[in-house]
This record gives structure tokens, C-alpha cells and sequence, in this order.
């Protein structure tokens, strides 16, 4: 018996989201029919609301319900160093091992595969930003795998005439590792231990 299209058009969504494959939008979407009603306009309604909450930072591009975003907005923050992550999920990572420094956020990593090229990232801002703010330090805390590393190769090309120090982070983390799965020791050692990329 075919499904009504207002199910396939639930469940193609639904298959859209990162790490969902077909059979899992299908139970998500089965799920969300058999649950109270309510219940699942509330998941509609949160979408709904953090959607018009949240914004990217003007300046470092993170997602916040301000701009600039309460980090950019803290004086006590340390402006000579300037941490350049993928999403703004590490953020929220480095804030727990007590990272003080700023942020630029990327909005995702070069991809040959997935055809996401420098200018489909924040790129030209974050060489403005460095142009502009004068940072001491920019380290590149990418993900050590090959699109995390690529893309700091790239970056780094591209911050070597502004004569500022761009390190990496230190590798302490292990290879093909993500950001926002590793422990907080780790990660409090990668940043301790960056490298010069020079």
C-alpha cells in the first residue's frame, strides 16, 4: 500500500539531517505519527523558535542569540589569540577546558569530495578579521583527519602574508578523531602543546 506523500516528504527531510540515513528518517518519522500530537509539534515549535533566536556573530561567526555574541562582547577575553574551529559545537568544547582566547568559526571544512571549496566557508572574513584585529597568534584547531587537515593547509597558505603566527594544535589528539568526541584532557593538551605551522 502506498505511503501519503505528506510521509515521503516527512521522511526525504528528515533524511536530509547529517548521520541520517534512509531507514533511520523512516523511523524518526513513524516515531514522530505515533507520539502524542503535542509532543510533536513541540519538536516543530523548537525548530521554529532557535531559528529566530539564533543568528552567526558578525564577527566570529558562531551562533548565538546576540551580535556580536556574548564571547566576541567579553573584555576579559584574550584578543591576541584567535582560534580558528570548524562548527560552533568545538566552541562550546574549547569553552570547557577553559580556552580564554577568541574564535572564528569556519561553518565547515573543505571537502573535494562534498565540493565545498574555501570561498563556501568564512574565509575571506576570518583574513579581514586578521587584517583588521592584528591577533598575535591564529591556531588552526581543525579536526585531525584529511578534510580537517587540508583545510589548514589551505588556511595557513592563505594567513602567510599577514604576518602573523599561525600554529596547529598539538597532536594530542589522535588521527581521523573529532573534536567534539574527544575527552577534556585531550583536548586540553592539544591547545596547550599547538605547533608553529611555519
Amino acid at each position: 500500500m502506498p505511503r501519503h506523500p505528506s510521509i515521503e516528504t516527512l521522511i526525504e527531510r528528515l533524511g536530509r539531517l547529517p548521520g541520517i540515513g534512509p531507514k533511520s528518517a523512516e523511523r524518526l518519522a513513524f516515531h514522530l505519527l505515533r507520539v502524542d500530537k503535542v509532543e510533536a509539534l513541540q519538536l516543530a515549535t523548537a525548530i521554529e523558535e532557535v531559528r529566530a533566536a539564533v543568528r552567526n556573530c558578525s564577527r566570529c561567526c558562531n551562533l548565538d542569540a546576540t551580535d556580536p555574541c556574548s564571547i566576541c562582547s567579553d573584555s576579559s577575553r584574550d584578543a591576541a589569540m584567535l582560534l580558528v574551529v570548524e562548527d560552533s559545537r568545538e566552541v562550546a568544547r574549547f569553552e570547557e577546558v577553559g580556552y580564554r582566547g577568541l574564535y572564528h568559526v569556519l561553518q565547515g571544512r573543505l571537502s573535494q569530495f562534498e565540493g565545498i571549496r574555501p570561498e563556501d566557508l568564512t574565509t575571506d572574513e576570518l583574513l579581514a578579521r586578521v587584517r583588521k584585529e592584528r591577533p598575535t597568534e591564529v591556531c588552526l584547531a581543525t579536526n585531525p583527519d584529511l578534510e580537517g587537515e587540508g583545510t589548514a593547509r589551505v588556511l595557513a597558505e592563505r594567513l602567510a602574508p599577514l604576518d602573523v603566527k599561525v600554529t596547529r594544535l598539538a597532536r594530542g589528539l589522535p588521527a581521523g578523531a573529532s573534536i567534539a568526541q574527544v575527552s577534556k584532557s585531550i583536548l586540553a593538551d592539544a591547545i596547550e602543546g599547538r605547533r608553529s605551522l611555519s
